[in-house]
């Protein structure tokens, strides 16, 4: 007899669904590209995570950042590096797991602690990887540079002091004033493109 009227036929047109390619559009609008848009965090950003990570090393894409000196068994593993065995520290044991769980690492960058045992890391892996160390503890009286192995240091780092291969960052900062053997204070050598 009576036929019912649809109260919310006109509501129920504003939400046909939309096909496929339309939504792929709107989801590519918003969604950043991530390989095109990701940007790489500064060297001394890394190295901060790394002092704040519980195994001391921090994964960025193919760069791995090692901490230095800040805990108990790092200060007993100083010993190790005048005797050329830092393949037996802590440190050393914690870079090699994070390492075979990110084999697209191909840049290792490190401070003080963290640079002996990068250097380690090299030695070991047939110098595979590019380095950036800061405050390294070396002993290097060549005064050589090596473009695939850069090192750097504040002017007044004593731990630093006789690695004569490292660029010396002379522009005065508060982090060399207050600290000479910090890892802050440099240019963002992390925006150079990574030597091969």
């Amino acid at each position: 007899m009576f036929k019912r009227k649809k109260k919310h036929q006109y509501v129920n047109s504003y939400f046909k669904p939309i096909n496929s390619m339309k939504i792929e559009n709107i989801i590519n609008k918003v969604k950043p590209n991530d390989d095109n848009n990701k940007t790489k965090i500064s060297d001394s950003e890394g190295l901060s995570r790394a002092y704040n990570s519980p195994n001391s090393i921090y994964i960025d894409g193919n760069r791995m950042f090692i901490a230095g000196t800040h805990t108990a068994r790092d200060v007993y593993d100083w010993k190790l590096i005048p005797l050329g065995l830092m393949k037996y520290s802590e440190r050393y044991g914690q870079a090699e797991a994070a390492l075979k769980d990110n084999p697209q690492v191909d840049t290792v960058i490190g401070h003080s602690l963290g640079s002996a045992t990068g250097a380690e890391l090299n030695k070991q892996y047939n110098n595979k990887f590019n380095a950036r160390y800061y405050g390294s503890p070396f002993l290097d009286l060549s005064f050589s540079r090596d473009p695939k192995n850069q090192r750097y240091r504040h002017p007044g780092d004593i731990v630093s002091m006789f690695d004569t291969g490292a660029v010396n960052e002379d522009q005065e900062t508060n982090y060399q004033l207050i600290n000479p053997h910090s890892y802050e204070g440099f240019p963002d050598y992390s925006s150079d493109e990574e030597k091969k």
